[in-house]
């Protein structure tokens, strides 16, 4: 059965030129003082933390030679430095909280990678498939902890430094909750679209909103605007999951730097698949179901019936939706009109994004 790839190339909005693939500018400009926080936070190269650490940053290779790795786009801790200098503050101020974001923010992808067995990650092997399993659980484990030393450490602002320490450890309680309705509901074809939204916030929604409301109160907002910009940030991480999603499903792994079909194979509950098998009908939703209860295989047959289903379709919608959320809730936190449009670029770069 063939897949139509006229309704594939539909699934989500059309990119402007290079919005898909260029971190916006308002982001861009934090990158250079996160970077060095986080050099500057790293475990010791000479450790086996820090060999890993800084192979899975893309800093070296597997032996420790410098490398020239993917390091990510750090969206969240650009976001909080972002957020703290929108709130009346500077970067300065919130890179103890960008820097500990993106530490756990990577913790969490390494054993994520453990979890769902992914062997590549941007474009190179996975820390597991490098070092196994239980080096990589050490290499998570010791990220976390990295970034606790990065938030906690100075004495300057203790109360602020405090509240942002909370907002981002509850983040990281609904990250690891999120994650294990992740695995509980692999294969689980009955899963609803509310179910999956619940897990996408806490899964992703829940950092980046941390991101924002930690790097606004840094920055000296008051808990009123750090929770609107928080509930933002929870929103546009729906629409990231989402949009993760539809990468893993429809997107190019020579882009995206991950083997493709992983999703489909392993039978993951993903946003595409919930929705299309809610829009599927009769003998091609048995089949559908079917299909996903059964081991890896036929991949091509479920993209075909996902396609069937327009499911793309959902997925734009979704988008759709909570873009549209995210920028309400930004245009109630009191930012100025070229925040918001800063705020506005971000949302379009989640939704548009190629990787």
């Amino acid at each position: 059965m063939a897949v139509a790839l006229h309704h594939v190339e539909a699934a989500a909005p059309p990119a402007r030129s290079g919005a898909a693939d260029q971190v916006p500018v308002a982001l861009g400009r934090m990158l250079a003082p996160l970077h060095e926080a986080l050099r500057a936070s790293a475990p010791a190269s000479g450790t086996r933390i820090g060999a890993m650490s800084s192979y899975h940053l893309g800093w070296t290779d597997a032996q420790g030679r410098p490398g020239r790795g993917a390091s990510g786009k750090f969206v969240r801790g650009c976001l909080a430095l972002w957020a703290a200098e929108q709130c009346g503050g500077d970067v300065a101020s919130a890179l103890p909280a960008a820097t500990a974001v993106e530490w756990i923010h990577n913790f969490t992808l390494v054993h994520d990678d453990i979890q769902d067995g992914d062997v590549e990650r941007r474009h190179r092997p996975t820390v597991w498939a490098v070092w196994g399993s239980a080096q990589a659980i050490n290499a998570g484990d010791g990220m976390h902890a990295i970034a606790y030393r990065a938030l906690l450490s100075g004495r300057d602002r203790p109360t602020a430094r405090l509240r942002a320490a909370t907002a981002i450890n509850d983040a990281i309680v609904a990250v690891i909750e999120g994650q294990c309705l992740d695995l509980a509901l692999e294969g689980q074809i009955d899963t609803t679209v509310t179910t999956y939204l619940h897990l996408a916030r806490a899964k992703t929604g829940a950092l980046i909103g941390a991101a924002l409301e930690a790097g606004a109160l840094l920055g000296g907002a008051d808990s009123r605007r750090a929770a609107l910009l928080r509930r933002a940030g929870i929103e546009m991480g729906i629409a990231f999951q989402v949009r993760d999603d539809w990468l893993g499903t429809w997107g190019d792994s020579a882009v995206t730097g991950k083997g493709c079909g992983g999703d489909l194979a392993r039978r993951k509950v993903t946003y595409p698949v919930v929705a299309g098998h809610a829009r599927l009908r009769g003998a091609a939703q048995r089949h559908f179901r079917r299909l996903y209860r059964q081991p890896g295989g036929d991949e091509d047959v479920i993209l075909a019936l996902l396609d069937e289903a327009r499911a793309g379709e959902a997925v734009a919608d979704e988008l759709a939706r909570r873009s549209r959320s995210a920028m309400r809730l930004a245009g109630m936190c009191g930012l100025s009109p070229v925040a918001v449009g800063d705020f506005r670029s971000f949302v379009d770069f989640i939704v548009e994004r190629a990787a």
